[in-house]
């Protein structure tokens, strides 16, 4: 990839996440990279582990920048876009990953036909295993687009959306991480009331659910068709599914989704 100058609005924990994932890649160097955030010690932390630049202003950060990567909360996004406004009127590619925020409501704060893309990655950028749904503006030509996906595309998987779609799609790849994370606590600690060490319940979970994902992953089959192969007549498996049905698992899982997707229509 040519020389670009990426600069991250917002050090926090994805902001590190997608930098940490940049460089583990070798899609960028440290010193292509400077990040801004408001905390001393997130700029000494991510100066220190990275060796990028790192300043407090938002719009030192963004001058000169080829592209620009929003990675801060929902609700500080107006504020950091006012702040960035003068500092993008070079109309660089600007990239969003704040949860709920619509490309329209980016655009009204920057220059006139400045290329958004709004994303959506998740934590597992910091392993090159995240899956990022992108959705370009209307000023995204396909260089841009293509930049956008290079970028995204070296810390895991890239999928390209309709801009409606985003609120659902950050219910399931953007917070889908901690569901996961919440099945595997729970399922450990079972493991555990019925006599297993936590570090081998843990590396049973673990394993066993990333060889379940591999499976969907490369056979293709519908999740039902697998759940068959493995649940036997009269077996544990069936019992424990039984058990899984008669609690509401699978209602618990759409509300949840519906109530993240909520909350994305709330926070744009």
């Amino acid at each position: 990839m040519k020389e670009i100058r990426l600069a991250v609005i917002g050090g926090g924990k994805m902001g590190e996440a997608i930098i940490k994932g940049l460089l583990a890649a070798g899609t960028l160097h440290s010193n292509d990279i400077v990040v801004s955030d408001i905390d001393p010690s997130r700029r000494r932390h991510l100066a220190q582990e990275y060796d990028v630049s790192a300043t407090e202003s938002n719009s030192a950060a963004a001058t000169g920048a080829q592209v620009v990567l929003l990675a801060v909360k929902p609700q500080q996004i107006d504020v950091t876009l006012a702040e960035l406004s003068s500092a993008l009127r070079s109309r660089p590619l600007v990239i969003s990953i704040a949860a709920g925020v619509s490309i329209a409501r980016i655009a009204a704060h920057l220059p006139d036909a400045t290329p958004i893309v709004r994303a959506m990655p998740n934590t597992a950028a910091q392993v090159g295993k995240a899956i990022t749904a992108i959705s370009p503006g209307p000023f995204v030509e396909d260089s841009s687009l293509e930049l956008a996906e290079r970028l995204l595309s070296s810390i895991g998987s890239v999928v390209v959306i309709d801009e409606r779609l985003q609120n659902s799609a950050v219910a399931i790849n953007g917070s889908g991480p901690a569901y996961f994370y919440l099945f595997i606590e729970a399922l450990v600690d079972s493991g555990v009331a019925n006599g297993l060490d936590r570090d081998v319940a843990t590396r049973l979970a673990v394993e066993t659910m990333a060889g379940a994902a591999e499976m969907l992953a490369r056979t293709g089959k519908h999740p039902a068709l697998l759940i068959d192969e493995v649940a036997s007549p009269g077996g544990t498996t069936i019992a424990a599914l039984e058990a899984f049905e008669a609690a509401g698992l699978r209602t618990a899982v759409f509300n949840a989704v519906d109530a993240a997707v909520r909350r994305a229509n709330e926070l744009g």
